[in-house]
């Protein structure tokens, strides 16, 4: 089982029951391979530009470290260090972040895959209340013959895109 993050945006209206669930985000929680192999690209992509510049700097240290024949491993181990504290903690991060600028943690939901977990969220809000649609006021079972001013040929049969089934 996985941990699920429930976020709902800062513009919701007092939680109405009206309110569109088409922004509510559901984020996986844990271990990130994505962000293991690409730490700063994952970190961008979501956003987070201050930690994906510091990132980018730090696998560019561990890149110059490298190089440099005394510090090989202290180089390949920064890029690792880097990569796993990215892949660990990187969706921690972009929840902090989210609920830094308004975003509300609702839940946490503990699901086998992702759409498990929206479907146990989902389903446990209110529902909206049916209406019932208006009675038909009738007016289509009151055809009203043509009118007498109209265009010669109107209730004839075309040929053409669009036939009118007039005079049939």
């Amino acid at each position: 089982m996985r941990s699920y993050l429930v976020l709902t945006p800062p513009d919701d209206p007092t939680r109405a029951p009206d309110r569109d669930y088409r922004s509510t985000l559901v984020l996986p929680d844990g271990f990130s391979w994505t962000a293991f192999f690409f730490p700063w690209v994952w970190l961008l992509w979501n956003r987070l530009w201050l930690a994906g510049f510091v990132v980018f700097l730090l696998q560019g240290l561990s890149g110059f470290l490298v190089r440099m024949p005394e510090f090989e491993i202290a180089g390949i181990l920064l890029g690792l260090a880097v990569g796993l504290l990215v892949a660990f903690e990187g969706r921690h991060y972009r929840s902090e972040a989210l609920v830094r600028r308004g975003w509300t943690l609702e839940t946490v939901i503990f699901a086998p895959n992702l759409d498990t977990a929206e479907e146990i969220y989902f389903s446990g809000l209110p529902q909206p209340e049916k209406q019932q649609l208006p009675a038909s006021a009738g007016w289509a079972k009151q055809a009203k013959p043509p009118a007498a001013g109209l265009p010669k040929g109107w209730n004839e049969p075309h040929l053409g895109l669009f036939d009118h089934q007039g005079g049939r």
